[in-house]
């Protein structure tokens, strides 16, 4: 009895350290049982725990199987979960434009019900995830092949994560495709005369009359549901200095009725402000429930008027670190477009 009291209060004392507290290498990271990968929770777009937007990270050793994958994001039931396994190490553009040795990871990303093809908050979730293990990283760039091509993330200062993603300023609508003025204003509870739709990329993106309106805004989920766009961007000049721009986004038809930071959405939402405002860096608030801060710069080589590239910054914190006891089936075929 004394000997198993003994163990007890030393148990107490010295409770079992997650792989991911103990580990000195990715290899070590994701290898804590055989093949049970490290799970990360990370708040992101946010310098303070249980703002911004959670993503689940998932760190692989290997390719996994998609159903296994979306099977696990639905568990976490979280707007989205990314996956990565490391690949090599390549040259990537550095900080200043002369090349450098990156690290290279191939990056997925589910929500809780389909993969999807761009996931900016998960993106840096996943690199904050990798930044931020124990040991650090050789590099200060990461590279991740993704479905939609090749992703960069460059650590600056105090913790801050740059993201580079392709800019998709939104287009005209085509007669016959999407919603009419009439019925937007509709799902939004709002007077025709209050609306104003830009255009659409993958998301449908509409302008409001100020930032009021859009932290008050209630739309009707069922039928931004059934509109042919991934979801809806609503956006409004920012009422003070705190933000040029701000914004909310709704995505029933891929599972989330409202996300709380949609970095993808700055893809469309920085080149519009950016010619609105004549700014090519410019601060952003998504106006959730736990709200989101984004530093946002468009550029690069233009194509047909619109800057090519944007480039998306802030910090992330993570709030809870273990393992998954489920380890995926071996698979299975590559996707990414790495260069």
């Amino acid at each position: 009895r004394h000997l198993g009291s003994m163990r007890a209060r030393a148990l107490c004392r010295a409770p079992h350290r997650p792989p991911w507290l103990r580990a000195k290498s990715f290899s070590s990271l994701v290898m804590a049982d055989e093949r049970c990968p490290a799970l990360l929770h990370v708040d992101s777009f946010t310098r303070v725990a249980f703002a911004g937007n959670p993503a689940a990270v998932c760190l692989l050793d290997a390719p996994a199987d998609a159903t296994w994958m979306g099977a696990v994001a639905a568990n976490q039931n979280l707007s989205e979960t990314a996956f990565m396994w490391p690949t090599g190490a390549s040259e990537v553009e550095g900080l200043e434009g002369e090349p450098a040795r990156g690290e290279t990871f191939e990056l997925r990303w589910f929500t809780p019900s389909v993969e999807v093809d761009l996931c900016g908050h998960a993106t840096l979730a996943a690199a904050h995830a990798l930044f931020s293990a124990p040991g650090g990283r050789e590099s200060p760039l990461l590279r991740f092949g993704t479905r939609s091509g090749e992703l960069v993330a460059a650590l600056r200062g105090e913790g801050c994560i740059e993201l580079e993603f392709p800019a998709s300023p939104p287009r005209p609508l085509l007669d016959g495709v999407g919603p009419t003025r009439g019925e937007v204003a509709l799902a939004l509870g709002l007077p025709v005369d209050k609306v104003v739709v830009v255009g659409a990329s993958d998301d449908l993106l509409v302008a409001l009359p100020d930032a009021g309106a859009v932290a008050a805004l209630a739309p009707d989920l069922h039928a931004v549901s059934r509109w042919p766009y991934r979801g809806l961007i609503v956006t409004a000049a920012g009422s003070g200095s705190e933000a040029d721009f701000v914004s909310r986004f709704f995505g029933p038809a891929v599972g989330i009725p409202e996300d709380p930071v949609t970095g993808s959405a700055h893809c469309t939402l920085a080149p519009y402000w950016s010619g609105v405002l004549g700014k090519s860096t410019m601060l952003a608030q998504q106006l959730s429930q736990r709200g989101g801060e984004l530093e946002v710069e468009v550029g690069g080589e233009e194509e047909e008027g619109a800057s090519a590239r944007v480039w998306i910054r802030g910090h992330a914190v993570t709030t809870l670190a273990g393992e998954l006891l489920i380890p995926p089936p071996r698979t299975v075929p590559v996707v990414s477009r790495l260069c």
